[in-house]
């Protein structure tokens, strides 16, 4: 019938689902902007989050970079963790993302925190949205979908670690301009014009590149996995299709191209890393184990809430009634009128995610450690988080696909028998849990119950639904179910101010000027502790440090020795583990510290070497009060037995060193700075050969005279990065120009074809 002749009783049903559909599209913004001012509170009130790694890693991190952007210095190296590292290489920072960049450069370190924190949540809720919607075409189902993943166990309980959140964030936009390109059409009668579809082709390279800027290779791999998915089940099978596949790989390589200067430096670090020598069970870590499967229908069973020891890498908990309603899309998927593909695909990734989540395990995992780069990646758990996407479209469907049943007023349902089963298997999980697990581990029964209540409280909402009564505070439940899971376990309750933060240092009782600090040793041998980089907040500098991509440190490893310490310049070391067994350290008045005695200088003259072949061999022979170990073939033509000589630092500034010596003879110019490739020495502006020494450290030959040295890292792999990024940037800048040029003799090119109006148009009826 034509929609000119509509009845006024089918008026009025339209009119009462626009209405319906319109408040719950309200409460679901409701309870997400709820949800975002509790997270932004700490803006309004000068405090900073500090949760675990925020406090040991990112804030610290964050701090320099900072300092970096408002002084103009290279932020690339950073002196102050493991007497040098590549920060660039790590990419935990993120620091070449231009959001980064304009935070750190123009707010204060606090609000610029935060703000980088929590923006990938808005980010993340308004790109799942646009994406469910142009597949379920309801606004309300599609809030729901988006309000499940956004505040996901895996987003909430990730809120310490940002760059893996602000990655994730970018998936529901990526897979939406994946849907662009392969679905022009979409739910709309006259699809794409020319602009949306090049807006799309420009979005898939931007937003690879964002991820690959945002430092956190791993979930970019996850990310490629959903994208996979996406293009595999919406492509045509036919030439057409083929070619989309070969346009979206394009466009993904000059994504990969364009975030060139982040990716070249973390595969350069990659290969600095212990990772090259750890065994492949190193990488099979933290899979999710059966008991951990619980989690889907008791999310307070423990105290922890999960069967391991890292609740932010094993938490699978989604919530009870996503739990339910994504039941509901599995079992009516063939009854379901628009994006049942869609459906199927969801299925079929979140059973493949579950099963690499499992590891070594499942089996699946072992696969991907075969594969180059990807292989190093270690938590196969952390793979849930391509689940919680899954189950988050699975449940905007099953709560489209109960309301459209409603909306028709179509009468009773009948619901998958296992919904009414899962109120009592969580109960008897909570019971088998009270009774047969590690009394001291249980959460208390409060919590217990909790899980129990709330299936029974989604079961009984999915019944009305079912008849066709969908209540007013289901999108307010399923929010604060997810908030209180995620959030009340230790992000949002721990916060402070910046003084506050220095002021909980329990700092050595000397200074920062007197030389390094051990504080971390993030050695699983020793098992010293995790006390991270918080002491960078105070202006001290590690020997050490806690990092993902942990440099090889040789001096640092099982067998940690006073000279080691010296020639590191260390001054202080924690007393935790055995460093208390170091013979020569001395007590201090604070019993959390330990004195190193006669750490050798930051910078010095020497005129006795001993040349080694190998880091093992130099760690061997070297000794604090003996010849400087080389590795390699140095010669010195001195006869002195001191050195004679002083060396006076004239820039001393991350990345760039400079030094004006003074030698009567020709000396071996020893600098305490870590090692590594892109190091490149000057003596007066030319070239002179870095060796070296002391097993860690940079050092060169300096001729009598005055001389001005000059020590700059500029790595191979972040120079060559930046002109691929360069040439990647202004590739795309045509390919937009080209795609928006108006095709000659084609006014009405951007018009859709008679064929697909036609196509569209049978849809619609």
């Amino acid at each position: 019938m034509d929609g000119s002749l509509a009845t006024p009783a089918s008026t009025r049903v339209c009119s009462e689902q626009a209405h319906f559909e319109s408040r719950q599209s309200l409460a679901a913004r409701w309870a997400a902007c709820a949800i975002l001012s509790w997270m932004c509170l700490p803006l309004f009130t000068g405090r900073v989050y500090v949760c675990d790694d925020l406090l040991n890693y990112h804030l610290p991190i964050r701090q320099f970079y900072a300092n970096c952007l408002a002084s103009g210095d290279a932020f690339d190296w950073i002196p102050s963790l493991f007497s040098g590292f590549y920060l660039t290489g790590s990419g935990q920072a993120g620091t070449y993302h231009p959001w980064h960049w304009l935070l750190y450069r123009w707010l204060p370190l606090e609000t610029a925190f935060n703000i980088e924190i929590i923006s990938s949540y808005p980010f993340m809720l308004i790109g799942m949205k646009l994406f469910l919607q142009r597949h379920l075409g309801r606004s309300d189902a599609a809030w729901l979908g988006a309000i499940v993943f956004a505040f996901s166990g895996f987003c909430t309980l990730r809120f310490l670690h940002p760059n893996a959140v602000a990655v994730v964030s970018h998936i529901p936009w990526l897979l939406l301009v994946h849907d662009v390109i392969l679905r022009p059409d979409g739910l709309r009668p006259h699809g794409a014009g020319k602009r949306a579809r090049v807006a799309a082709e420009a979005g898939v390279v931007l937003l690879t590149a964002s991820q690959i800027l945002l430092g956190y290779p791993q979930y970019v791999w996850f990310s490629l996995l959903a994208e996979i998915a996406i293009c595999l089940g919406f492509a045509k099978a036919n030439w057409t299709g083929v070619r989309t596949l070969l346009l979206i790989a394009g466009l993904k390589v000059l994504g990969l191209c364009l975030g060139a200067v982040q990716l070249l430096p973390s595969m350069d670090a990659l290969s600095d890393s212990d990772r090259t020598a750890m065994p492949p069970e190193f990488f099979m870590q933290h899979p999710l184990t059966a008991p951990d499967m619980l989690q889907w229908i008791g999310p307070f069973l423990t105290k922890t809430r999960v069967f391991g020891v890292n609740t932010h890498d094993l938490g699978t908990y989604c919530g009870a009634l996503p739990f339910l309603l994504a039941i509901v899309a599995v079992s009516r998927a063939k009854s379901i009128r628009h994006g049942s593909r869609l459906v199927k695909v969801m299925m079929a990734l979140g059973l493949i995610a579950l099963w690499l989540s499992f590891g070594k395990g499942g089996g699946l995992y072992v696969v991907q450690t075969w594969m180059p780069m990807i292989g190093k990646f270690r938590s196969p758990s952390r793979v849930v988080v391509v689940m919680h996407f899954a189950i988050a479209v699975l449940a905007a469907f099953g709560y489209a696909y109960l309301a459209n049943v409603s909306d028709a007023k179509s009468g009773k349902i009948r619901l998958p028998r296992v919904i009414a089963l899962m109120p009592w298997l969580s109960l008897a999980a909570a019971v088998g849990v009270f009774f047969f697990y590690q009394p001291k581990l249980v959460a208390p029964w409060t919590l217990l119950v909790i899980g129990p209540v709330l299936f029974f409280l989604a079961a009984l909402m999915l019944k009305d639904m079912a008849k066709g009564k969908i209540s007013a505070g289901l999108m307010l439940i399923i929010a604060g179910d997810l908030a209180a899971y995620g959030f009340t376990y230790e992000a949002l309750n721990n916060t402070r101010t910046m003084p506050e933060v220095i002021a909980n240092l329990d700092q050595p009782p000397g200074s920062p000027a007197d030389g390094r600090i051990v504080a971390e040793t993030q050695i699983s041998e020793i098992n010293v502790g995790f006390d991270g980089n918080d002491y960078l907040l105070a202006g001290w500098q590690q020997a050490d440090g806690y990092e993902g991509l942990l440099p090889q440190l040789p001096l640092l490893d099982d067998k940690i020795s006073l000279d080691g310490l010296r020639v590191s310049g260390v001054k202080w070391i924690i007393n935790k583990g055995r460093h208390g067994t170091i013979p020569g350290l001395m007590p201090t008045s604070n019993p959390l510290w330990l004195e190193v005695p006669n750490p050798l200088p930051r910078f010095r003259l020497a005129n006795r070497v001993v040349n080694v072949r190998s880091v093992d061999e130099a760690a061997k022979a070297m000794s604090a009060d003996g010849p400087v170990v080389v590795i390699g073939d140095v010669t010195l033509a001195s006869n002195d037995s001191e050195p004679k000589g002083t060396v006076r630092p004239t820039a001393d500034r991350p990345g760039q060193i400079q030094m004006a010596v003074e030698c009567s003879s020709q000396q071996l110019l020893v600098v305490a700075e870590r090692f590594a490739n892109g190091w490149n020495a000057t003596i007066d502006g030319q070239p002179a050969t870095i060796v070296r020494a002391d097993v860690d450290f940079m050092s060169c030959v300096v001729p009598p005279g005055n001389h001005m040295v000059r020590f700059s890292f500029e790595p191979a792999s972040l120079k060559n990065g930046r002109m691929v990024s360069l040439a990647a940037f202004f590739l795309l800048c045509i390919g937009i120009v080209i795609g928006l040029r108006p095709s000659a003799g084609r006014p009405g090119a951007d018009k859709p074809e008679p064929e697909a109006l036609a196509h569209s148009h049978s849809e619609a009826r």
